[in-house]
Order: structure tokens, then C-alpha cells, then sequence
């Protein structure tokens, strides 16, 4: 299951998210129990973990978060756990960090505003003495309400970006923040390669390369001279086909695999595509 992070959804007396007028700003994780979850960041996040340790399995590698240190995720989907010893429990703060105020950072004229060479998710940070500070007065705001919380976190958000830049990091964030608000079309290839499988919609895409749906609709078709979802669909296929015929793979699996998440209207398409159901296809290449 993929969970989206802040929800779509949220309950407005939720004392663990930081609110105002729709709009998410922040959220406190408490765990008692260690768990694993497949995690879509639909927003920019710093991660601050207070107690515990925080796990982010990346393809190639996993990463450890704990109390002295901080972490930069692009908005994207990752596998995240936590580890907590015995007899404690796990807390993490969530800043999130939207695209407009990124770009309003990168009009500041001390940000040097070059693309860096190499795309990076994530970023670690080790825990200065003014960002062990500020971890710890964000965590003040969750223990009672505050007026114009709104404004108070707005401003919170830019502070943290910028002790970060004073902490000897200023290189690092301003190319953090040139990827995250780019819309090069090298940028929507990466975008649309990386989560081609994953359970994600035409409108998460467009939102992951920092366009509107239109002007992702017009730039895919550019790049790729056909419509996102006809070209996605084929791709997702054509990998299903795969493992259709060369594994014993469930076909919900396969579906789940293939960033399918509705099983009939995967069947549907596949039949549509290959003349045969996935089952009746597999039935076929197992006799021949």
C-alpha cells in the first residue's frame, strides 16, 4: 500500500499535524512499535528525529536519520522505517516545504542559482547547534494551539533553510533547491522514468516536475510524440507481459508491480492490449 504523505485528507482536529487554512505546514510522528511503509511525499520535507532512528531505503542504499542529524527528501515516494529500542519510543518532526516557497528562496540575491550536475532525493545534514535549537522550538509548537500559526510557520519553514546555509551547507541546499523547483525537460524524463511503475496518477506526475497538467500534458507529447497515459500504459504493459509469462507472480502482484493499484482495470487494458487476460495468457505460454 502506498501512503500519501501529508494525506489528501486530513482531519482538522488532528493534534499531530500543524495547520491553517488548508494549508499542511508540519507533523509529529510518534511510534511506539517499529514499522515499514512505502511512503509517497506529495510535499519538499526536512526530517528531524528526536528519539529513535529514522531508515530510508533507497534502491541502491539505506540511510540512517537520527537525533543529530537532518534530512531533505524531494517530494517523491520512499520506503521508510524506524528503529527503536527497547522500552522507548520513536518521534520524528515533518517540516514541509512547498515549491512557492522554494522559488521565492531562489530569487534571494545571495542564492546562487546554478543546476547541479548530479539529481539527488535526499539529503543528510548533521545537527548544528542553531538547528538543534530550532528542532527543539518546533517541537514547542505541537504542545498548545498558537495564534496565526500560519505566519508563525511560514517563517519557520525559510529559518531552517537558511541555518542550514549558515552551517556551511549553503552549496548543497541552493542545488537542493535548483532541482527540486526545476522544470528542464532532462528533469521530466528522470520524473517519469522513476516512477513509471509506481502507483501514481498523470496529476502526481505533473505536480513531481512542478507543472500544471496542461503544460505536462504539452511537454510529455513533445518529448515522447504521443499521450502521457497512452505511453505509460504501454510501458506498464509491456513489463507486465514480462512477468506474466516468465514468473508465477499473483496477478494482483504483477498489477501492484506495474503501478497498477485497480486489479480489473489492469486486466481490462492487458486484455485489450494482448487479446487474452494475464491468467489465460499465462495458461497459453505454460502448454507451449
Amino acid at each position: 500500500m502506498l501512503f500519501r504523505f501529508p494525506p489528501t485528507e486530513l482531519n482538522a482536529n488532528d493534534p499531530s499535524f500543524l495547520t491553517e487554512n488548508g494549508e499542511v505546514f508540519a507533523k509529529l510522528k510518534e511510534e511506539s512499535k517499529a514499522g515499514k511503509r512505502t511512503v509517497f511525499l506529495t510535499e519538499h520535507t526536512l526530517i528531524f528525529v528526536t528519539k529513535g532512528i529514522k531508515l530510508l531505503h533507497l534502491p541502491d542504499m539505506t540511510i540512517e536519520a537520527g537525533p543529530d542529524s537532518v534530512v531533505l527528501l524531494k517530494k517523491g515516494i520512499y520506503v521508510m522505517a524506524e528503529y527503536i529500542a527497547e522500552g522507548l519510543n520513536f518521534e520524528a518532526l515533518m517540516l514541509f516545504l512547498p515549491v512557492k516557497l522554494l522559488k521565492t528562496i531562489s530569487m534571494e540575491p545571495f542564492f546562487n542559482n546554478r543546476k547541479a550536475a548530479t539529481t539527488t532525493s535526499y539529503m543528510v545534514f548533521p545537527c548544528s547547534e542553531m538547528v538543534q535549537g530550532f528542532k527543539e522550538q518546533l517541537r514547542k509548537y505541537f504542545n498548545k494551539p498558537l495564534l496565526h500559526t500560519g505566519q508563525l510557520l511560514s517563517l519557520k519553514q525559510k529559518e531552517i533553510l537558511l541555518l542550514l546555509m549558515t552551517s556551511g551547507h549553503q552549496r548543497n541546499v541552493c542545488d537542493f533547491i535548483s532541482d527540486a523547483i526545476s522544470t528542464e525537460p532532462e528533469d521530466l524524463d528522470y520524473i517519469v522514468r522513476t516512477y513509471l511503475l509506481q502507483p501514481v496518477t498523470i496529476e502526481d506526475l505533473a505536480d513531481l516536475t512542478n507543472r500544471s497538467l496542461a503544460t505536462f500534458k504539452r511537454d510529455f507529447q513533445r518529448i515522447y510524440h504521443m499521450p502521457p497515459r497512452q505511453w505509460i500504459n504501454e510501458q506498464r504493459l509491456a513489463h507486465a507481459h514480462l512477468l506474466v509469462a516468465n514468473t508465477n507472480l499473483q496477478v494482483s502482484e504483477i498489477a501492484w508491480k506495474c503501478g497498477y493499484d485497480n486489479i480489473s482495470y489492469f486486466i481490462r487494458i492487458f486484455k485489450k492490449k494482448y487479446g487474452s487476460t494475464p491468467q489465460s495468457l499465462r495458461a497459453e505460454t505454460t502448454i507451449n
